[in-house]
């Protein structure tokens, strides 16, 4: 039998492994184009308001790509790996339960106001090994999409990967369960924080001359998280967020996907980032915890506050290490470790992080980001 709901099967695995360097067909992606409004309403679901993504005039005035541009995680939305209405990913292993690790986001320029995308997508590798959080098999599965503009020109990249473990296993050895309490706060916690959200500041101006070694890339304050946060995050990207006749057709099409709730209706396992119940009764974590790509976004809005107007970030590959629960505060933090000049660019190497009120660190990456130069050049 190939698949077992629940396990991670011999037969199973090798049955993705057939799956390796395969496209995804049937799928329609969730967007084709960038507009105004993608830009809008992908900025405020990052809490990222930066001129660059909604001020058009600004960026005609200010900007050498004289358009509005998109937060970059936008690439999501234009492949097929994760259509709405389809399994999503990762794919397989119905009924094992998947949580983000890590992701890879290349670009060769910003993604911008009028920008058409076709992508190519596929499953990359899969590779076992073993995990602090279960007992059981555990495998991740690495997805990657090529994404291309109207003259076949690579706009960028990303890679995706995801850990696949028994649910019954992360529940029963979950080592999070007793570590991580959810936070509370006072009216007076939630006023600092609101004082620190209208002192951030952004760079306009930044030139590759100045930047040293060892500097820092500031700070900007994401949190404390909620239910309400998430999906308005989650709902940009489409995903499982879906309902009546797309929600049968997916239950008819993929039922191990779907976990019952509390009122014996299958639901998409994507509730486990804004009900901590449900996530406490299924995986034995503190509770609901957001998206790794969220993080991502975060530690990318950091970088985009420091770079300027003149510079942009053309790559970032991040690792997701703890969870990030319903009522943190989480900030997104870096610093400069090199610099170099490639192929006439003037280029940043940055080491970022996520941390949370705990003082833990929850995300890293490394990343690069172009400059603008003193020259011109």
């Amino acid at each position: 039998m190939a698949y077992e709901h629940g396990k991670i099967t011999d037969e199973a695995i090798a049955k993705l492994r057939e799956r390796i360097g395969h496209s995804f067909t049937g799928r329609q992606p969730w967007r084709t184009e960038v507009n105004r409004d993608t830009c809008w309403h992908l900025a405020h679901a990052v809490g990222d308001l930066s001129p660059l993504y909604t001020d058009a005039d600004y960026c005609k005035a200010n900007t050498k790509w004289g358009r509005l541009q998109c937060p970059g995680v936008v690439l999501r939305c234009f492949d097929t790996l994760s259509a709405p209405g389809s399994a999503g990913l990762p794919e397989g292993l119905p009924g094992v339960h998947s949580i983000w690790s890590g992701s890879h986001y290349e670009w060769k320029r910003p993604i911008l106001d009028g920008d058409r995308i076709t992508s190519k997508s596929y499953l990359k590798d899969i590779v076992e090994k073993e995990s602090a959080f279960t007992a059981g098999r555990t495998i991740y599965q690495t997805y990657e999409a090529v994404y291309f503009d109207p003259s076949g020109a690579e706009v960028g990249r990303r890679s995706d990967t995801y850990m696949r473990a028994d649910r019954n296993k992360t529940r029963e050895t979950s080592k999070y369960k007793e570590q991580d309490q959810l936070a509370t706060w006072t009216p007076d916690d939630i006023e600092r924080f609101q004082a620190e959200y209208r002192a951030e500041k952004r760079t306009a101006e930044r030139f590759w001359e100045d930047v040293k070694v060892g500097d820092d890339i500031g700070r900007v304050i994401k949190g404390p998280l909620t239910g309400t946060a998430e999906i308005a995050f989650e709902s940009f990207f489409g995903v499982y967020l879906v309902g009546n006749v797309v929600a049968s057709r997916l239950l008819d099409k993929h039922p191990m996907l779907m976990v019952p709730n509390e009122q014996g209706v299958p639901e998409p396992p994507q509730r486990v980032h804004w009900d901590n119940r449900f996530t406490q009764n299924t995986l034995g974590l503190a509770g609901a915890y957001d998206l790794g790509l969220e993080r991502l976004s975060w530690m990318c809005h950091a970088v985009q506050n420091w770079v300027g107007d003149g510079g942009f970030l053309s790559f970032v590959d991040a690792r997701y290490k703890k969870f990030n629960y319903l009522g943190d505060v989480t900030w997104a933090t870096g610093k400069v470790v090199d610099k170099m000049e490639r192929d006439g660019r003037k280029l940043v190497k940055l080491d970022l992080w996520t941390f949370n009120h705990r003082d833990q660190v929850t995300a890293t990456a490394v990343a690069e980001a172009e400059l603008a130069s003193r020259s011109g050049r």
